[in-house]
């Protein structure tokens, strides 16, 4: 451990296994003395995501549907009541409909292009 980000605190979205890019910034950012939250929606990822916290010694780790602002909302209130403030936050989501992205970009229907558009970068500034 370096030290670089000790006494920094910081949620990690989108993390989906150990060959994500999220699971490579966690490592790294606990190997420099960060401590982390992990977020993950329903227990799918849940049984994926707390495996790989356990390994970092993460024990802040919240269910949060992005596409839902109330969720999202609650997500950052039950973090605030542990962690008074926050650093940082890896924003790594991204998600479309498997069977939207099989056909060709131009074939891809505006309610799909929405919803990815909606999970994937509307949530970052949400």
């Amino acid at each position: 451990m370096n030290g670089l980000m000790a006494g920094k605190r910081g949620l990690i979205m989108g993390l989906a296994n150990d060959k994500s890019l999220a699971w490579g910034i966690a490592k790294k950012l606990s190997e420099a003395g960060a401590e982390l939250a992990f977020s993950y929606q329903g227990e799918t990822m849940e049984k994926r995501v707390r495996p790989l916290a356990e390994q970092l010694g993460v024990a802040r780790v919240f269910d949060c549907d992005v596409s839902d602002m109330a969720a999202l909302d609650a997500t950052f209130e039950a973090l605030a009541v542990e962690w008074p403030t926050i650093d940082l936050v890896v924003h790594a989501i991204g998600f479309s409909d498997k069977n939207e992205l099989r056909g060709r970009f131009v074939d891809t229907s505006l309610d799909n292009f929405l919803m990815t558009m909606n999970i994937s970068v509307y949530s970052f500034v949400a």
